[in-house]
């Protein structure tokens, strides 16, 4: 859906006002939102949320959820717009799919106002959809918190909750997967075994979140299993993989992401391209440079941009950093 905003993004100054926007919630509750009063609705004011109040209980439950959604959309398309205004106004929502998108609408925020409402909603919201999104944003703070970017307590706190969500078995297993995925940010000790049991799972699903916290956990004591999971059948395990061992920088899955780009569709093609630039070495450089004189052929514009990111992260990989010359030749 984020292809309906495209149009917006070099002409934000030219879109409709909040007050645009809000006479459109007003008098239209039966077809979609329109993309343009979607961007009216970025960066409100606490009046501004005031005045919206109203309008919005007064619309269905369907049309909340649509528009809900299309923000979603919005804001992925575009970082120049900003509603967390909004989403910290939903958080509360009687809609249970409000709330999880009101997290999503929240996923650049880092403040520890939206870290504790994390913690409270990942551990005590009736909806397992919403506590399952909570702990998916709970990464975020558990990889802050590895570099040193959250207060010790807070970190603690984070890891503990992830750790107990885990450990629940009464809990929903999309829950308890997305909690390991999360953990798998941390360094802490006991951490590898979580992951481990995690993949020993009879459910393909939690074994996926392992291999996608294989990748987080930046530890190369995972190498056997994810270049078995670069051979998987299944097309999420072999992306999780690929996307790990970029992660990981494992030189040894150079070969097999090579095959998963000759093989593979275009999503997995994408990862293997960006997992290349973050393992760098020679044989991926050529097949960068390769790919490039593809994508340049065939005016693919979306993929030489992907290409040149990835080129330019294999140089810093390899050393190659360009030598500037400051001598004063005056």
């Amino acid at each position: 859906m984020t292809d309906r905003f495209d149009e917006f993004e070099n002409d934000l100054d030219s879109q409709p006002t909040f007050e645009d926007a809000l006479e459109e919630l007003k008098t239209d509750d039966e077809s979609l939102p329109s993309p343009a009063m979607i961007v009216g609705l970025s960066g409100l004011s606490v009046e501004q949320l005031k005045q919206l109040g109203p309008v919005w209980d007064g619309l269905s439950t369907s049309y909340r959820r649509i528009l809900m959604q299309m923000l979603v959309d919005a804001s992925a398309s575009n970082f120049a717009l900003d509603f967390r205004p909004i989403g910290f106004a939903t958080l509360t929502s009687a809609q249970a799919d409000v709330r999880q998108a009101a997290i999503e609408l929240l996923a650049e925020d880092e403040s520890n106002a939206f870290l504790r409402d994390l913690l409270h909603i990942a551990q005590n919201d009736d909806a397992s959809n919403v506590r399952a999104e909570a702990v998916k944003a709970l990464g975020r703070f558990a990889l802050l918190g590895e570099m040193g970017d959250l207060r010790d307590d807070l970190a603690e706190t984070v890891q503990t909750t992830l750790l107990k969500i885990i450990g629940n078995a009464s809990e929903d297993s999309e829950v308890r997967r997305f909690a390991i995925e999360s953990i798998g940010n941390c360094t802490r000790e006991g951490v590898p075994d979580v992951i481990a049991e995690a993949y020993r799972n009879a459910d393909p699903n939690m074994r996926l979140s392992a291999v996608i916290a294989m990748g987080r956990s930046c530890d190369d004591r995972w190498e056997n299993q994810i270049l078995e999971e670069l051979t998987n059948n299944d097309n999420e395990f072999r992306i999780a993989a690929i996307r790990a061992a970029g992660e990981i920088q494992l030189d040894s899955a150079v070969r097999p992401i090579i095959k998963n780009i000759e093989d593979g569709e275009r999503d997995e093609q994408e990862v293997a391209i960006w997992s290349l630039g973050e393992i760098g070495g020679k044989e991926a450089v050529r097949t960068l440079e390769s790919l490039m004189a593809g994508a340049e052929d065939a005016d693919d514009a979306n993929l030489i941009e992907l290409i040149d990111d990835a080129l330019g992260n294999a140089s810093l990989v390899n050393g190659d950093f360009m030598m500037i010359d400051f001598t004063d030749t005056e």
